[in-house]
């Protein structure tokens, strides 16, 4: 007689997991006042400060779900719920604050929703491939070690949107970014696992400097500059090496 599937229990670490989708729900319900805004008036500060800060929170999330999951354990929801979570945090959180930032200029509207549902689109392939092929490696190779990342991750996508949020630089730069921070996500080349020694350093100074912004120590366009700065060239190079090598 076949056993019947048993349901996985809920861990720690799908806690945390899900916490980041809901910090990115969160941001949106912030964002949801925005529509009915005038066209001009755009993105307060404050309503910005309150999404970035949920956002990362949504980051750190999910840089901490994975050790969370190896001190204890995990139900084997957690690829699954990943994808869902950094799909609204890491999606549909900076698609919708790069439309209310280009809702400022006059015109831009219907270029904004062009760029922020493709890079939405971009962002779910992106997560999705990436499930799949989780699925088809445990399925093939059980234990065997992650592979790198190909294409550019959601996070660091993520990260790159609300730069430009956050720079504000002439609305036809910031829709040509996007549109290659998109094409980065769905683009089938290696990209380098931030769990060295330099990656674990950036990302945790890219943390500390973000939050120090949103405590209003610094600029919010220091770690800006710093994320663009030290994310999208690193794609950009592996991407075109990955087309010359070919």
């Amino acid at each position: 007689m076949t056993e019947a599937l048993r349901l996985p229990r809920f861990s720690p670490a799908d806690v945390v997991t899900a916490a980041n989708g809901l910090c990115g729900f969160l941001a949106l319900l912030v964002l949801a006042g925005l529509w009915i805004v005038p066209p001009g008036e755009g993105l307060a500060h404050k309503e910005l400060v309150a999404c970035l800060t949920l956002y990362g929170i949504g980051m750190v999330c999910d840089v901490v779900d994975g050790p969370i999951a190896h001190r204890f354990g995990s139900s084997g929801l957690g690829t699954y719920l990943d994808t869902i979570s950094d799909t609204i945090t890491f999606g549909l959180l900076p698609a919708a604050l790069l439309v209310a930032r280009l809702q400022e200029d006059d015109g831009w509207m219907a270029v904004a929703l062009i760029v922020a549902c493709l890079y939405t689109l971009a962002t779910m392939l992106r997560l999705a491939r990436n499930a799949w092929l989780e699925h088809a490696r445990a399925a093939s190779a059980p234990g065997a070690p992650q592979p790198e990342f190909h294409g550019m991750p959601s996070p660091v996508g993520g990260n790159c949107v609300l730069a430009i949020v956050v720079l504000a630089p002439a609305p036809l730069l910031s829709a040509a970014v996007v549109v290659i921070v998109s094409v980065l996500l769905v683009a089938n080349f290696p990209y380098p696992n931030n769990k060295t020694v330099v990656g674990t350093t950036y990302v945790a100074a890219l943390l500390v400097l973000s939050f120090a912004a949103l405590a209003g120590l610094i600029s919010l366009k220091v770690p800006s500059v710093v994320a663009l700065v030290g994310l999208l060239p690193i794609a950009v190079v592996r991407a075109l090496q990955t087309v010359f090598r070919d």
